[in-house]
């Protein structure tokens, strides 16, 4: 029984660090635009669905697909927030989050609906895997060790470019006073821009690497979002460590709840750990600092 918990808490780490990656990108988004892109998760599901494509239909490894997606998916960040975003941005914060709801979740929806249309609504996924390493009664699967491996040194990297760029230092001073940073000049809609194509981009890549793991159908942008949401919430708005604890935390809960409560609890736990974390620390762990 303490082999397979064991097993089962290394599988909860490894989804996860998955699940952080694309919620940091939501937590920057909220923090700096004040927008809640219910269409977060939808953006996932599309870096799955690119991925599949050049896997099947050009034979692209896996892990150079990620390569090929950043880029991409930086512009479409930037054509999300400059054609979608954008014009509704002058709006107070009230309704502005409002309007931002409501309109991702149209987008959210079309996406769906359009995919279902392309490619039908059976789930998706690449048939690609590594040997699993095996420590005594332990098994490790190393096609998950490699994709979390890859999450961190993403998640170093962009910590480092938050600390120490322009873009950084500007989203966390728009975060943490907007008021004061217009004052002394930074370019709230550049930097938007390109927080909304950083978003993007942490949420294609984690999605090239979700339908990999499992099977990914047209409509899985509503749920993986609301599961963003709790992430972020429990470690707190726009920290990139937070995110990551977060989505560790969620991951175990998701492993643990459905292996004593059954499957049937996996989904909703995400709902649980939300409705806890706002009445105990509605902060989160590590607050608001954007690194």
């Amino acid at each position: 029984m303490g082999a397979y918990l064991t097993q089962l808490a290394i599988l909860g780490v490894l989804l996860g660090g998955l699940y952080a990656l694309a919620a940091f990108g939501l937590s920057i988004i909220f923090g700096v635009s004040r927008v809640l892109n219910v269409a977060h998760g939808d953006l996932l599901l599309l870096g799955a669905l690119l991925s599949y494509a050049l896997f099947y239909g050009l034979g692209m490894h896996p892990f150079l697909i990620m390569l090929a997606i950043i880029p991409i998916f930086l512009l479409v960040g930037f054509a999300f927030e400059r054609f979608l975003i954008r014009p509704i941005s002058n709006r107070s914060p009230h309704e502005l989050l409002i309007a931002s709801i409501l309109l991702t979740l149209g987008v959210s929806m079309a996406v769906s609906d359009l995919s279902a249309w392309l490619g039908g609504a059976s789930a998706k996924g690449i048939a690609y895997s590594l040997p699993s390493i095996s420590i005594g009664s332990l098994v490790f699967p190393s096609i998950r060790l490699l994709i979390m491996a890859l999450i961190l040194a993403m998640t170093l990297v962009l910590s480092y470019y938050l600390k120490s760029s322009y873009v950084g230092r500007a989203m966390r001073a728009i975060t943490q006073d907007r008021e004061g940073a217009m004052i002394v000049g930074v370019n709230i809609p550049r930097v938007s821009m390109i927080t909304f194509g950083i978003g993007a981009a942490t949420a294609a890549v984690a999605g090239s690497f979700y339908i990999i793991l499992f099977p990914t159908n047209p409509y899985l942008g509503i749920p993986l979002t609301v599961k963003y949401l709790a992430i972020i919430v429990l470690g707190g708005l726009g920290s990139l460590s937070g995110a990551l604890l977060g989505g560790i935390i969620l991951g175990l809960a998701e492993q643990f709840s459905g292996f004593y409560f059954g499957g049937i609890w996996q989904q909703p736990v995400a709902f649980i750990l939300l409705i806890l974390i706002l009445l105990i620390r509605p902060q989160g762990i590590f607050g608001r600092s954007i690194t």
